[in-house]
């Protein structure tokens, strides 16, 4: 058994709830924690991404060699040939 404490206005919620689906109270309540479990476990964490995306692409350097591409192209530059695979 479990006793959780409720506030008046959430339990006439509840209790209105449970009426108009025409189940008991306490089945409304057991049904509820029971999805909110099961959704809990199926959540993962935020990946790193997730986390910061809002600050990805945002910092400019101000410095155009700093693609990808131009990037590749200087470690050439500065270390010879590409390497073979």
């Amino acid at each position: 058994m479990l006793t959780v404490k409720l506030d008046p206005k959430l339990r006439q919620q509840i209790k209105l709830l449970a009426a108009d689906l025409g189940v008991t109270t306490s089945e409304l309540v057991r049904q509820a924690l029971r999805d909110q479990v099961a959704g809990a476990r199926t959540k993962r964490p935020p990946t790193v991404y997730e986390r910061t995306r809002d600050l990805c692409g945002v910092a400019h350097s101000g410095d155009p060699l700093l693609s990808a591409g131009k990037m590749s192209e200087l470690i050439r530059a500065r270390h010879g040939k590409k390497r073979p695979r």
